[in-house]
Formats: structure tokens, sequence, C-alpha cells
């Protein structure tokens, strides 16, 4: 299966890793962003490894959650016909849960 980054998660990762940056260093930075990476890695032969996503159950697609970081979890997708992943968030779980399901419309 291949994998494919929504606008809107690219974005948000960048951000993490500027403010992590900015307030824990460099290389705490680049440590989050490895961990984001090999989790990615290591969906794409089981797609099925996150958890289905209680905020945005009867959506069209079935969302699926991965936690990647102490706060942080990837929301994602699977399109069996394509065999595809599409990687559709990067949310902060100290956020408002009720705002996930705007943020992905």
């Amino acid at each position: 299966m291949q994998v494919e980054w929504k606008k809107q998660v690219q974005r948000e990762i960048r951000a993490v890793v500027l403010y992590g940056v900015d307030h824990f260093g460099e290389r705490a930075a680049v440590q989050f962003y490895q961990k984001v990476k090999i989790w990615t890695e290591r969906f794409v032969n089981h797609p099925e490894f996150g958890s289905p996503e209680p905020l945005l159950a009867g959506r069209k697609h079935l969302y699926r959650s991965l936690i990647v970081h102490e706060h942080h979890k990837l929301i994602y997708y699977v399109d069996e016909r394509r065999q595809i992943i599409y990687i559709s968030d990067l949310w902060d779980m100290r956020r408002e849960p009720s705002r996930l399901s705007k943020r992905l419309k």
C-alpha cells in the first residue's frame, strides 16, 4: 500500500515541529518527527493497526487513529480498492474532541 498525506496534516506536522524546536529544542522536534514517520511505515503493511476513531463514526470512510506521541494521534482511512492509506490529520488530543469532526468534513 502507498501512503498519501493530506495537505492539512502536512501543515500540522510542520507547525508542531516548529513549535517543538522553539520550545523544546531541535533534538526533541526531530525525535517527534521520526516517531511519526516510524508509525506511518508500520501501518503501511498493517493498515488496520489503528483503532476505529469513535469521534468520526458514521462517516463515508472508516477513520482510524493511531497514537504516535503523548499528545498526538494520526487520523487516517484506507481505500482498499486503490490500495492507498490517506493520512487526514495529526490531532492534538488536548483539543476539544468535538472539533475533530469539524476539521474533517
